[in-house]
């Protein structure tokens, strides 16, 4: 297929990587800036140690703070467990992230509660106020979702939270949800919340004022909603010209929602070979859907490598980077080519496995967003920092790899 036909977005798009095992944590985000010359990832065999390294706070570090002072660790570091400790990305946002506590997923169960924002760049983060009485049901939810969004309008980041009742009869009415807007000390309760939604494909995605998810309806059919943070309230949008048929669990792919040269797309792997892209390119339009990109996923070997697709960015010579997250990697194809590459993370880990998200570091001071009320802005760089931790390498490198000997 040729070049996409939609104008490219000139943004210095990055890469981040969150190490990801569940008997060590990690504070190291990697960054990496995809090539800007005009051969992208074409010239190999590709090798690029990941230079730029960030750090988020750990979750509950006066405990690990007091453990340490109790029991000197081994020099190898202190050994903490990511359900107790590690924070998750819940997404990006002109260069914030979106943190929420430890935990682990269960199949069809989303546990994303937030509870701080983060710049990486700046070294800054903080924690969100407790949210209201409804935190005291959590155990009878079936997933609880949240995002963080910017309202241009008013000029303001606000975080979204809402939890799916674990009881059909509960989800009747709607998920109970509530929004808080940074440099407040408080949450408030949102309407017009959708009822019968019940489960969440991917991460939300950021985009003209607006949240993005892929929901799955009690129904069977799956369905793109929005959420405004100008005027905070919940909006369909318009879907591709395909029905977005829920995907059982047997099945090899499902839809991923993300962003493409500015514009809304649609990773579709719900066929077991062949992946296809959808780009919206005229916001809110269902006219403007268009199959950008649509490929072969099998190797020279015959192997197919399915799964499910992440979009992270269009380089300037036309090629696409994706990230797959079976096998941890990134995918990278350019349409005027033949075939496809992967490019792991190796940290000296047996089988590491990593996650990567879209994201455009900025600037931003939070003391600058939340404009001194409420709330302390802390430093990534605190006591806790000083220690080091099992599970934090000391090298990573962006290493091309066989996709035919990929495992997963």
């Amino acid at each position: 297929m040729n070049s996409p036909s939609f104008t490219l977005r000139e943004e210095r798009l990055f890469l981040l990587f969150d190490p990801r095992r569940p008997s060590r944590v990690s504070r190291t985000l990697y960054l990496v800036e995809p090539p800007e010359h005009c051969s992208g990832f074409n010239d190999g065999p590709i090798k690029m140690k990941l230079d730029t390294k960030l750090k988020i706070p750990v979750y509950d570090e006066e405990t690990v703070i007091e453990s340490v002072e109790m029991d000197p660790p081994p020099k190898s570091g202190v050994k903490l467990r990511a359900e107790h400790h590690e924070l998750k990305i819940a997404n990006s946002c002109n260069g914030l992230l979106c943190l929420c506590e430890p935990t682990l997923d269960f199949p069809f169960k989303v546990w994303r509660n937030p509870i701080a924002v983060c710049n990486p760049i700046t070294g800054e983060y903080i924690n969100l106020p407790d949210p209201i009485e409804w935190d005291k049901d959590m155990k009878r939810s079936l997933s609880i979702h949240c995002g963080l969004g910017f309202s241009p309008k008013m000029n303001q980041y606000k975080v979204i939270r809402f939890r799916e009742p674990l009881i059909s009869w509960a989800r009747e009415s709607g998920s109970m949800t509530e929004i808080h807007t940074l440099g407040t000390g408080s949450w408030k309760r949102v309407c017009n919340v959708p009822s019968s939604l019940y489960y969440n494909n991917g991460s939300p995605t950021y985009l003209n004022g607006s949240l993005h998810w892929i929901y799955t309806e009690e129904k069977g059919s799956n369905t793109i909603v929005s959420f405004n943070f100008d005027i905070e309230k919940f909006q369909s949008v318009p879907p591709p010209p395909f029905k977005l048929w829920k995907i059982d669990k047997e099945m090899t792919g499902e839809w991923v929602l993300g962003v493409l040269g500015g514009c809304l797309c649609i990773c579709d792997g719900s066929g077991f070979e062949k992946l296809k892209i959808w780009v919206m390119k005229e916001y809110g339009v269902q006219e403007s859907w268009s199959k950008e990109f649509y490929f072969i996923t099998q190797t020279n070997e015959g192997r197919w490598i399915y799964g499910t697709y992440d979009s992270i960015c269009l380089l300037r010579n036309g090629a696409i980077v994706l990230f797959h997250s079976l096998s941890g990697a990134l995918f990278y194809h350019d349409p005027k080519k033949h075939g496809f590459k992967f490019l792991k993370p190796q940290d000296g880990y047996k089988s590491p496995k990593y996650v990567a998200i879209a994201h455009i570091p900025s600037f931003i001071s939070l003391k600058d967003v939340v404009k001194g009320q409420y709330m302390a802005v802390l430093p990534t760089k605190s006591r806790c920092a000083e220690f080091k931790l099992q599970g934090e390498c000391k090298d990573v490198f962006l290493v091309e790899e066989d996709p035919a000997m990929t495992g997963f």
